[in-house]
C-alpha cells in the first residue's frame, strides 16, 4: 500500500476516534445548553487542532512525500474513508444517513467545513 494510503486511514482513524469522544459531549451537554450552532463551533476547535497536529505527524511517520499531490492523496483518501465510516456510524444509530441535513444548518455547514479541513490539513502543513 502506498504510503498516502496508509497515512490517510490511520487520519481518518485517529479523528474517527477523537470525534468518536467529543461527539456524545457535543450531543449531550452542549448542544442542550448552547445550542447545534454553538456546540458545534466549539466541538471545531479541538478538531480543528487534533487535525493540525496529526496530520504532519502521521505523514512524516508514514513517510509520505511533502510533495502537493502526495499529501493531497493522503487528505483524499482519509477523506473517503471518514465519510464512508461516519455514513456507517450515523445508519448504526439513527438508521439513516445525515448528509442532506447537513446543508440545512448552521452546525452543519460547520461539520461540512471540518471535513473540507480534515481533506486539506495533510497539504497546508507540510514540515
Amino acid at each position: 500500500m502506498r504510503a498516502e494510503l496508509r497515512a490517510g486511514t490511520a487520519y481518518a482513524v485517529a479523528m474517527f476516534g477523537l470525534g468518536a469522544l467529543l461527539g456524545p459531549l457535543r450531543e449531550l451537554v452542549l448542544a442542550p445548553r448552547f445550542g447545534a450552532t454553538a456546540a458545534a463551533a466549539l466541538e471545531a476547535v479541538p478538531m480543528l487542532l487534533g487535525m493540525a497536529v496529526l496530520a504532519p505527524g502521521l505523514a512524516r511517520h508514514l513517510e509520505v512525500p511533502p510533495a502537493l499531490p502526495a499529501r493531497l492523496g493522503m487528505g483524499g483518501a482519509g477523506l473517503v474513508l471518514l465519510v464512508l465510516a461516519e455514513t456507517a456510524l450515523d445508519w448504526l444509530v439513527r438508521g439513516q444517513s445525515l448528509w442532506l441535513e447537513r446543508v440545512r444548518s448552521p452546525a452543519g455547514w460547520i461539520g461540512l467545513g471540518l471535513l473540507a479541513g480534515f481533506a486539506l490539513m495533510p497539504a497546508l502543513r507540510r514540515a
